[in-house]
């Protein structure tokens, strides 16, 4: 196991792979957008890998492979087609879809479009309504700029998460938010614990080449122009077992959402994580171990029976 790279759809993918490839597989789909699968496996690959096969994806354009081509056009339904060339090229029959974030939209769409591939899906704080998610994060990010001493961006933020219509441009918000990032407050909207907020810089700051971090930003600004579809409306098409992990203060995924997920999955199930925000993995580690093992290992256990 280790690192590879595949070509699929006209690119190259890395992989990173860990785990007995005999073992239930799980692949995770990261957010961001853009953000790789670099995070999440290097906090939670091993311990996941004990007993499963865990495959990470940085999607394309992103981190380490390849970067978009000049005139490429990138949607979530690329994206998804990647998935599962992946899937074909590992030979793997059925896998369990983890998808964080952004992910989450990845992962419903594969979840939905290739049912006969999906043994289950979990979804991490998904972010299926940017509209709703932008209105939780404004008056967040207004609090925060009114410490820093800006009333102007704090009154902006409050302005904009107040507007009646929908949000129809990510650079109205996202920049304005992205912001906090010059006074180091912006991961404040993420995450809980102080403890988990310094795993989460170290393990960013693993020194890649500036030329591959720079590939993110034209994954992530095709990425967000596609965010603005709510895909609330395809939760009662997952045909397969669904876990929902949700962080009870996170920003993301909002009482609409969660609510739509309820009331809309046959067969899903809601976990609320009490001390986490948006990066459940790192707040509550080994719950969210064990409820990943759990639902990966039953969903692997119901299609081997229907063999």
């Amino acid at each position: 196991m280790g690192e590879r790279y595949l070509e699929v759809n006209g690119t190259r993918l890395f992989l990173d792979l860990r785990g007995d490839p005999a073992a239930p597989p799980l692949l995770f789909v990261h957010g961001g957008p853009g953000i790789s699968c670099h995070g999440f496996m290097t906090a939670m690959g091993d311990r996941l890998a004990e007993r499963l096969y865990v495959v990470g994806l940085d999607q394309r354009g992103v981190l380490r492979s390849d970067p978009l081509a000049d005139g490429e056009v990138l949607t979530e339904d690329v994206l998804v087609a990647d998935c599962e060339a992946v899937r074909a090229e590992l030979g793997i029959a059925r896998w369990t879809v983890l998808g964080h974030s952004f992910g989450g939209r990845v992962a419903l769409r594969y979840a939905v479009r290739h049912p006969d591939r999906v043994a289950a899906v979990i979804f991490e704080n998904p972010c299926w309504d940017f509209d709703e998610t932008e209105r939780l994060r404004l008056p967040a990010a207004a609090a925060i700029y009114d410490e820093l001493g800006d009333p102007g961006a704090a009154a902006h933020c409050r302005e904009l998460a107040a507007r009646p219509d929908r949000f129809t441009d990510w650079r109205e918000t996202v920049e304005l938010v992205g912001g906090l990032q010059r006074h180091d407050r912006y991961d404040d909207l993420y995450f809980v614990s102080p403890a988990a907020r310094g795993r989460w810089n170290d393990i960013e700051a693993t020194p890649f080449p500036d030329a591959q971090r720079s590939r993110a930003r034209a994954h992530a600004e095709q990425a967000l122009d596609g965010c603005f579809e709510p895909l609330q409306a395809l939760l009662p098409d997952i045909a397969v077992p669904a876990d929902l992990i949700i962080g009870r203060h996170d920003l993301v995924c909002g009482p609409r959402q969660i609510e739509a997920f309820r009331n809309g999955v046959p067969r899903g199930r809601v976990h609320e994580f009490l001390q986490a925000g948006h990066f459940v993995v790192l707040e509550e580690p080994e719950r969210f171990a064990d409820l990943v093992i759990s639902a990966t290992d039953c969903g692997h256990e119901r299609f081997t029976s229907l063999l």
